[in-house]
């Protein structure tokens, strides 16, 4: 251990220097969580998982399974579904699986792309949600008279949703800021 000595009016002092340990979260769990947090959390990324895809997939089957569904404003709510299926089965999955080994062991590259693919989609399912609003606005509020959602409408949304989402979330992967590994060093998000 180094030692740092200091003079301080003709007072001798001898300190133990602090040597900074960098935990790398791809090679080992951080030291100063304790290995059952890990564990509870596991638990319930698998329970909250297996929930989120269950009952979203069941939207999506039912939506396409029975024709009189397959109205405008549904194609927004399946959009929703599917960004959430999306979300659980790339974040939720490996968030599972890290959690389950204690740290991101899948590596700086997969670190990447399951920052971008939960952000990428988390922000597809919140402009769904934003697109939603705005179509029961102009049905309720009716502040253009009577117009009604359609097909083409609907598409458009979805279209700016899908796009817009992607402009926010693809600079990170081309270097422009990054994705990296949460704090507690199972999970990858922007570092913004």
């Amino acid at each position: 251990m180094d030692t740092l000595s200091l003079s301080v009016n003709a007072v001798s002092y001898t300190v133990a220097a602090e040597i900074p340990t960098t935990d790398d979260p791809f090679s080992g769990p951080i030291k100063n969580i304790a290995p059952w947090n890990f564990t509870v959390l596991a638990v319930v990324m698998f329970v909250v998982t297996s929930l989120s895809l269950t009952e979203n997939f069941l939207v999506m089957f039912v939506t396409f399974k029975f024709r009189q569904l397959r109205q405008p404003l549904n194609y927004i709510i399946v959009n929703l579904a599917i960004a959430d299926f999306l979300v659980s089965l790339t974040g939720g999955l490996i968030s599972f699986l890290t959690n389950a080994r204690g740290y991101f062991f899948l590596g700086r590259w997969a670190c990447v792309l399951e920052g971008f693919a939960v952000t990428f989609f988390g922000i597809v399912a919140l402009w769904s949600l934003a697109v939603l609003s705005f179509e029961r606005f102009f049905v309720i509020c009716r502040p253009l008279g009577n117009i009604r959602l359609q097909a083409k409408h609907a598409i458009l949304g979805l279209l700016f949703v899908w796009t817009f989402s992607f402009i926010w979330t693809f600079p990170p992967v081309l270097g422009w800021n990054r994705y990296t590994v949460s704090k507690i060093g199972t999970t990858c998000e922007p570092d913004w």
